[in-house]
């Protein structure tokens, strides 16, 4: 597992120098399959939870994306991301891979057609932008990308990531004989009931791709069913209730109720193909724990736990002076719910700066004749509560 994250945070760090959101805003505001298209694929590769989409995708909107591209890069994007491509390959293997790829990439595809069929938008007026990125210190691509790759994708993502491995590890109790027949009644369901109840407990709660990926292996190897693992990956990722709420606000009931409708069909029509033609899984054996590891794995294990502790330790210090405004915001969860709203409100007349903290719920803006009002109004349009 260690090797493949460790590749995945490389790669994550690459692609957030290569492109950025203004390049992806710009291509993905007309009301056709072209721009639905454009929004699957600049979103797969993203590493963005279902959280952390939902400032995006308002973002995105705001800035002028139209309703069909956002409801596909907010159905496509948290279904993948490049450190869940590379762990899915790694731990699951390439057949689902492959077909989690092209799941992702039809859901995003059927929806945002779909919200454009049903519920077309006329165009909106791209905001007002500042130019420059959201951090305005100087640095090198190369530092800005490593930065990215191994301290803030980490610290987005070390918290759901350690919850998996417990659940994945409480999952595996159930390998061990004194549940021996729990899990052979859970075999004996059919592979529809399976697939139908792992779906009805993931679309409602919160769990990011590489969550996902361990317990995705501890269920299909326990219970008997690849096809349950699989839509466990799809609809997890996918949604939660904090996603579905905010998204009627930034896209209308209609459009949201397609994005919903959409994962929950793929997952369970992804599930059922993949127990009917019987697509491999790696099966889960505790004997694999005590097997031999070579001293790259144990390099990659230190290097990962290195990386995964830093992030759990750093805290973001902002930098608050005497004429600076300090707001408390709450609902921010990753690194790029701060950057939405550092570059949301960098576009207000008279704000010269701006610092977020998601760990203390801070915002903090510097400039001259600031119109408070209009600040905490752009934030509460990316659905986050201004105290």
């Amino acid at each position: 597992m260690s090797p493949y994250l460790l590749l995945g945070f490389t790669i994550a760090g690459l692609l957030s120098v290569l492109f950025s959101s203004d390049q992806i805003q710009n291509k993905i505001g007309s009301n056709n399959f072209i721009s639905c298209f454009k929004a699957v694929i600049f979103g797969i590769p993203l590493p963005l939870c279902s959280c952390g989409v939902i400032p995006v995708g308002a973002s995105l909107r705001r800035y002028g994306a139209s309703r069909g591209a956002t409801i596909s890069f907010i159905t496509t994007t948290p279904q993948t991301g490049v450190d869940s491509i590379i762990l899915t390959y790694g731990m699951l293997g390439l057949p689902l891979l492959i077909l989690k790829l092209i799941v992702a990439l039809t859901s995003g595809l059927v929806a945002g057609v779909l919200t454009n069929t049903l519920a077309p938008s006329s165009p909106v007026p791209p905001a007002e932008s500042s130019d420059g990125c959201c951090d305005n210190k100087k640095e090198s691509l190369l530092r800005k990308g490593l930065t990215y790759g191994f301290r803030t994708l980490p610290k987005d993502i070390v918290e759901p990531l350690l919850v998996g491995l417990l659940l994945a590890g409480t999952i595996g109790l159930l390998a061990q004989d004194n549940f021996i027949h729990l899990t052979e009644n859970i075999k004996n369901y059919s592979s529809f009931m399976k697939i139908f109840i792992i779906m009805i407990v993931s679309i409602p709660l919160y769990i990011c791709a590489t969550a996902s990926i361990p317990i995705a292996l501890m269920i299909a190897s326990l219970f008997g069913s690849p096809g349950a693992a699989v839509a466990l990956l799809i609809a997890g990722p996918a949604t939660n209730f904090s996603t579905i709420t905010t998204c009627i606000k930034i896209v209308g009931k209609r459009s949201t109720a397609v994005y919903v409708l959409t994962v929950f069909s793929f997952a369970l029509l992804a599930g059922i193909i993949t127990d009917s033609i019987s697509i491999p899984i790696p099966n889960y054996d505790p004997s694999m724990l005590h097997e031999h590891t070579s001293i790259f794995s144990y390099f990659c294990i230190a290097a990962l736990l290195m990386i995964l502790t830093n992030a759990v330790l750093y805290n973001k210090k902002l930098e608050i002076s005497d004429s600076s405004i300090t707001m408390n915001v709450i609902g921010m969860t990753c690194s790029h719910c701060e950057s939405s709203v550092i570059k949301s409100l960098l576009s207000v007349k008279g704000i010269s700066e701006v610092q977020a903290s998601h760990q203390n719920n801070e915002v903090v803006i510097a400039g001259k004749n600031i119109n408070i009002n209009e600040v905490k109004k752009i934030i509460q349009s990316l659905n986050y509560e201004v105290n």
